[in-house]
């Protein structure tokens, strides 16, 4: 089994979201999360390919911040 990490920025930047399991799109369309908050996904594959698990880590807010 391997980890995988990407930055949001550069899946952004690349423009080749492909690398990632899950369309960036579907996290502020479906999920209601602003891209903004977002840092990174990561997710683990199987030798084989398959998805094990999928992770969204966000930006913690500043205290006093909402």
């Amino acid at each position: 089994m391997k980890t995988i990490t990407k930055k949001v920025a550069d899946l952004i930047a690349d423009a080749d979201e492909s690398t990632c399991p899950l369309p960036l799109s579907v996290i502020p369309n479906y999920m209601g999360i602003n891209l903004c908050s977002v840092d990174s996904v990561s997710w683990v594959e199987q030798d084989d390919g398959q998805l094990v698990s999928l992770t969204i880590h966000f930006i913690p807010a500043k205290p006093g911040e909402r």
